[in-house]
């Protein structure tokens, strides 16, 4: 290869690497049938969690009667159900889904006031299973707390953590672990430094023991000691778009976060996504790749549900009131990779001109 050959092929790699990011591909979509009929435009259909194990989408939802819809993860075609024996009571009798590593589902009520009405956490062993309740009560202790709006699951067997944050109104981080993966045991902790609220439209796992939160303002990031019942503020990050929506449900795969972008009025609804090692806490984040979708419904509640499958290649959201969509995570090229293209490139530009 020539030096000139050498530059500009270099060049035009250098050229990608200034554009190349990480990329979001619509895989497939399942749009909103009417107000009562999955998926449902009547608010019914709100939380959602990838099943490693059976490569499923699980959706918890009302819509037809509560229950929880299983989803082909690769094509959205409907598999089948749950088993709903028993679960019963709350405002929702089930609002949220989440899977751990191991296939077992855990899903949640919503209660507005877990005082009177307890705040209930089921486990199915998996998707033949009938549930068990492994939680029932109120997990502040006192006080007419409202609970189940957002839920998080992660690890598997003893290893399983379940994290759900309260609503406005105050911000206790309620975690439920296990020390035999099937009997769970609750620990309140109240996280300082945040506003009332901060924990009841997103949440997610982080690196270790660390959680994302987010409702309209910052998205909080937050380090927790369950033998202490402590928690730190560690930083808060403005999350911007380049649409109208506002970006609030989210999921989170290593270093990436998407967010979901909704709008309380009608409006294109929007998959997000960050780098979270990259996110400034000085000054707004701008999506590396933003896709609009969805029928462009108000979600009027600011709810919804982001899950990533196992290897973090496609990215699910549930959308109340604009269905249930799926996307195509693209990593950002090497650039070694940049170079071999650009190398590939020139060469074939100039066999053409010969």
């Amino acid at each position: 290869m020539s030096s000139r050959t050498l530059f500009l092929a270099v060049a035009l790699a250098a050229a990608g690497a200034t554009f190349a990011q990480p990329a979001l591909y619509p895989l497939w979509y399942n749009a909103p049938v009417d107000a009562t009929t999955f998926p449902d435009t009547g608010n019914l259909t709100r939380g959602g969690s990838f099943n490693p194990v059976t490569g499923n989408l699980l959706v918890a939802t009302r819509a037809g009667g509560t229950g929880v819809r299983i989803l082909n993860g690769s094509t959205g075609a409907a598999v089948g159900t749950l088993n709903m024996t028993g679960v019963a009571g709350g405002t929702f009798a089930l609002n949220m889904i989440g899977v751990a590593s191991d296939g077992a589902i855990y899903g949640a009520n919503l209660t507005t006031d877990a005082s009177t009405s307890p705040f209930r956490v089921y486990r199915w062993a998996n998707e033949s299973a009938e549930p068990t309740v492994v939680f029932a009560g109120n997990p502040g202790g006192t006080g007419a707390l409202r609970f189940g709006d957002t839920f998080a699951v992660r690890g598997s067997g003893a290893s399983t953590e379940i994290v759900a944050g309260q609503n406005s109104g105050g911000t206790t981080l309620f975690h439920l672990g296990t020390a035999d993966g099937t009997t769970f045991t609750g620990t309140a902790i109240t996280v300082p430094g945040i506003a009332n609220g901060d924990l009841r439209l997103a949440l997610a796992f982080g690196e270790g023991d660390t959680i994302l939160a987010k409702q309209g303002g910052p998205l909080r990031y937050i380090s927790y000691d369950v033998a202490t019942a402590a928690a730190t503020l560690d930083a808060s990050f403005t999350l911007s778009n380049v649409g109208t929506s506002v970006v609030t449900p989210l999921g989170v795969y290593s270093d990436y976060v998407v967010a979901y972008g909704y709008t309380t009025a009608a409006g294109p609804q929007s998959a997000n996504l960050y780098s979270l090692s990259s996110l400034a806490t000085d000054a707004g984040n701008l999506p590396l790749a933003s896709v609009a979708f969805g029928a462009g419904n108000a979600n009027i509640n600011g709810v919804g549900a982001v899950s990533f499958n196992a290897d973090g290649s496609i990215v699910y959201i549930v959308a109340p009131n604009n269905g249930i969509a799926a996307f195509q995570v693209v990593p950002e090229p090497g650039t070694w990779a940049l170079l071999g293209a650009g190398t590939l490139l020139l060469g074939w530009s100039l066999r053409r001109k010969l």
